[in-house]
């Protein structure tokens, strides 16, 4: 068992975040019967850093940040995911087309055009073209452009403009469907009255995403991980004050997780399909 618990959070421009995350701090303490020492760290690449070079024991990252960090050194684990409502704590990369008189499948999209994010867009561009990969589908070929939009809204009006026939989204696909669902792109879409919604129909879907990782250095005791996890899992419901401090954009509570369910995010740094996301890189 340590003498100490490193916990690192990323700052980004929050200059209160040391007063901000002191009480789950104080919370994981408890949890954990260990003193905890708090690391600061800029920007989440630095957070990634950090836990794959043991400088710290403990830090709450996003999906691609610990599949980068699992890529450095294989010595990382995830413990518990947040969600931001009662539903479960996961999310879908989708891609999105017009209804039609029958339903559509990928393999009608063939040769057609597909709006993607940005390459580093996690959602947008990086997990659904490795993913689809992963089916059989390579977008790049399959599809006859792939056309870079702004964001996914801005895909689906370019779907409605007939400037492609299918775009990339995601969503939550929880709750109810006639309302875009509890989250996500179709969701803001209903929420903005965008024109059309009624006519939009999702073809494919990623396996599901974790929203966030509270991930441990694996060598840290496995006593001491099912602690935390367990402390975790109880948290809003015995400190709500502790759990927001630390995922105040996630309200819905800790959900436990393992490696695989990162598997998604994990193929986009896979060898297989990097070359698939930047031809550059050949």
């Amino acid at each position: 068992m340590p003498d100490r618990l490193r916990l690192g959070v990323v700052v980004a421009t929050d200059e209160s975040t040391r007063d901000r995350v002191e009480p789950f701090r104080l919370a994981l303490e408890e949890i954990a019967d260990l003193p905890v020492d708090l690391f600061l760290l800029e920007t989440m690449g630095d957070a990634i850093e950090g836990i794959a070079s043991g400088r710290v024991d403990y830090v709450r990252v996003s999906p691609s940040g610990y599949a980068a960090a699992f890529e450095l050194c294989t010595c990382v684990e995830p413990l518990v995911t947040a969600g931001p409502d009662d539903f479960p704590a996961r999310f879908h990369a989708i891609v999105v087309s017009k209804k039609a008189a029958q339903m559509i499948t990928l393999a009608d999209l063939k040769g057609t055009r597909l709006a993607v994010g940005g390459k580093q867009a996690v959602a947008g561009y990086r997990v659904p073209l490795a993913n689809l990969a992963a089916d059989g589908i390579n977008a790049r070929t399959h599809f006859s452009s792939l056309v870079e939009v702004q964001n996914p809204v801005e895909g689906l009006l370019a779907l409605f403009d007939g400037r492609v026939q299918a775009t990339l989204a995601w969503s939550t696909l929880a709750g109810e469907a006639k309302n875009g669902y509890t989250a996500g792109t179709l969701n803001d879409y209903y929420v903005s009255g965008g024109r059309g919604f009624n006519d939009l129909e999702i073809v494919w879907r990623s396996p599901p995403i974790p929203y966030s990782a509270h991930t441990v250095r694996t060598e840290l005791p496995d006593v001491l991980k099912r602690r935390i996890r367990a402390g975790l899992m109880d948290l809003r419901r015995e400190d709500p004050g502790a759990y927001l401090a630390i995922e105040p954009s996630l309200p819905g509570g800790f959900e436990p997780v393992v490696h695989a369910d990162y598997r998604p995010v994990l193929r986009t740094f896979e060898e297989d399909y990097i070359s698939l996301l930047d031809p550059a890189s050949r």
